[in-house]
């Protein structure tokens, strides 16, 4: 790989950049902006009406971050001769995050947002037996289970570099030269 020894440092970067894109705003959102909206808000509907806008930009953020972790994670496995083992956590991690992201914006959000749109009024009015209901909370279940696969793919991929780096560090390295021993100017020991 002649020449990618100039790539590894900025690789490097966008792969903790990218481990904070795909961890960062998905632990925000659902630490504080998930629970303070249905904590303010009046209804659960206006809670969730604020909430599918921005999950669905969410899920882009982590689908271009978990996309950009697996090409930084396969180039760094590769340069690093990382095991195999290594090599392979890293490079499906991601693909896991993404097939996370896809699901949750592609099949759920569209399915809540027709259930919310199509129901009789508010979904907190509906009986508890509703099948709308039932079938809202089956999706919201479906979304948050999701949603963590996503949060745990990010942390396992942020612990693998972290051991990935720490090994790297302890590897031993070219021997350094020995360092002449300095000349004495001034030898007043005999004195």
């Amino acid at each position: 790989m002649k020449g990618s020894g100039r790539l590894e440092a900025p690789a490097l970067v966008l792969h903790l950049l990218a481990l904070c894109l795909a961890l960062g705003p998905a632990l925000f959102f659902g630490a504080v902006v998930a629970p303070a909206s249905f904590r303010v808000l009046p209804t659960r509907d206006l809670a969730a009406s604020l909430q599918g806008p921005i999950l669905e930009r969410l899920c882009w953020l982590l689908e271009g971050g978990f996309a950009l972790l697996l090409a930084t994670s396969w180039f760094l496995s590769r340069r690093w001769s990382a095991p195999r083992a290594v090599s392979a956590l890293l490079t499906r991690a991601p693909i896991l995050g993404v097939i996370g992201a896809v699901v949750i914006e592609k099949l759920l959000i569209p399915p809540i947002e027709k259930i919310r749109a199509e129901a009789p009024g508010l979904i907190d009015n509906l009986p508890a037996a509703d099948p709308g209901r039932l079938l809202l909370a089956r999706y919201h279940r479906l979304a948050t289970a999701f949603f963590s696969v996503e949060i745990a793919a990010a942390a396992l991929i942020l612990l693998v570099t972290a051991r990935l780096l720490l090994l790297r560090r302890a590897a031993p390295g070219a021997p350094a030269a020995a360092r002449p021993p300095a000349p004495r100017l001034l030898d007043l020991s005999d004195v």
